[in-house]
């Protein structure tokens, strides 16, 4: 028998190799007959060459950035280096004689014309740039991305610290709400800008839930500057929506075969005031009064109970009051989620018999 609450709570529930060694120092000639001694070496030693370094990553927005023009500004370096990512996203700039940490942006190709992201790099290999990156620097440096870059890049990469970039990853991560980021820093992961990649479903899922939200980027990038990162909890919802859509292509739920009964059901969800898509089961028996409408929900063994968590998710749900009249009822609740994301809001559904 399928479970509504497993259908109803599907929604907003469903995201270089290390450096060569140094070559070393040539050894000292010496040896002959005593009237060479204390001379000077015949071949002295040569300092050894530059460690050959580079950056390379993936620069995507939920879609790969290509054409993109990548600028790299390393700490005390005279000039920009610069790059063009591929029809995928990828980039790569030879690093060889920089010092670390190193300034990143990406500007053009696909992107929105004026649109640019930007990451930091502590260490060379891979470094991506997205717009959880973008959201790092601001939150690392207390200023938007733009005006950390300036004109052509930061003086002083170095005032964005190791310290800072670890308080701005632990902001991302429970400002967005999504348990797939707690094992993921998204500067340094290693990706693909293709579904089913974590961090790329995670940008697809932002950018189709700021519009939903009614946010736009400049928004998350204001409230992601200095220590605090507090997004409204209707735009966690959303982005939770966003990403359950992502990861398993779902759109509006076909209708479900009931357990036996002669009505169509249509479930009407709605959580943090965000109206989530309507589920419908077909051949569903109607209860003949309110104690037993909520009975049933009420009831862990019912095919209408809400006080399960299933699907995966691990939490709870509360129910705050219930009503039935005879065609319509109502259930406002309070849904409790720890896992696969963290969020608590306030829930309700209405159950529609026809």
């Amino acid at each position: 028998m399928t479970h509504p609450n497993r259908l109803t709570l599907q929604r907003p529930l469903r995201w270089m190799g290390a450096l060569a060694l140094a070559a070393g120092l040539a050894a000292c000639g010496g040896g002959g007959s005593s009237s060479n001694d204390g001379a000077a070496p015949v071949n002295p030693p040569k300092p050894p060459a530059p460690v050959a370094t580079e950056l390379f990553g993936t620069a995507a927005v939920g879609a790969p950035i290509a054409g993109g023009k990548v600028e790299v500004r390393c700490q005390g370096g005279a000039t920009l280096l610069t790059a063009t990512t591929t029809a995928t996203g990828t980039w790569q700039v030879d690093t060889t004689g920089q010092a670390l940490p190193c300034a990143v942006r990406v500007t053009g190709g696909s992107l929105a014309q004026g649109q640019a992201y930007h990451s930091v790099a502590l260490a060379f290999g891979t470094l991506n740039v997205t717009p959880l990156t973008d959201l790092m620097v601001a939150n690392a440096a207390a200023r938007t991305p733009a005006a950390w870059w300036g004109g052509s890049g930061p003086a002083d990469p170095s005032a964005v610290t190791q310290a800072a970039l670890d308080r701005a990853l632990a902001a991302l991560r429970t400002a967005f709400g999504l348990a797939v980021l707690k094992d993921l820093d998204p500067r340094t992961a290693q990706f693909t800008a293709q579904p089913k990649d974590r961090i790329d479903d995670v940008l697809e899922a932002l950018r189709l839930a700021l519009p939903k939200a009614g946010m736009d980027y400049a928004a998350l990038v204001q409230a992601a500057l200095g220590q605090g990162f507090v997004l409204p909890e209707s735009f966690r919802t959303v982005l939770a929506s966003s990403y359950v859509t992502v990861t398993t292509g779902g759109s509006t739920p076909d209708p479900v075969p009931g357990p036996g009964g002669s009505y169509t059901l249509t479930l009407n969800v709605t959580a943090s005031g965000m109206a989530l898509a309507p589920i419908t089961l077909t051949n569903m028996p109607k209860p003949a009064s309110q104690s037993e409408f909520c009975g049933w929900v009420d009831d862990p063994s019912s095919p209408l109970s809400l006080t399960q968590v299933s699907n995966g998710a691990t939490g709870k749900v509360v129910i705050n009051s219930c009503a039935f009249n005879g065609t319509v009822g109502k259930v406002d609740a309070t849904l409790t989620i720890t896992s696969p994301v963290a969020m608590t809001v306030p829930y309700s559904v209405t159950y529609t018999y026809r």
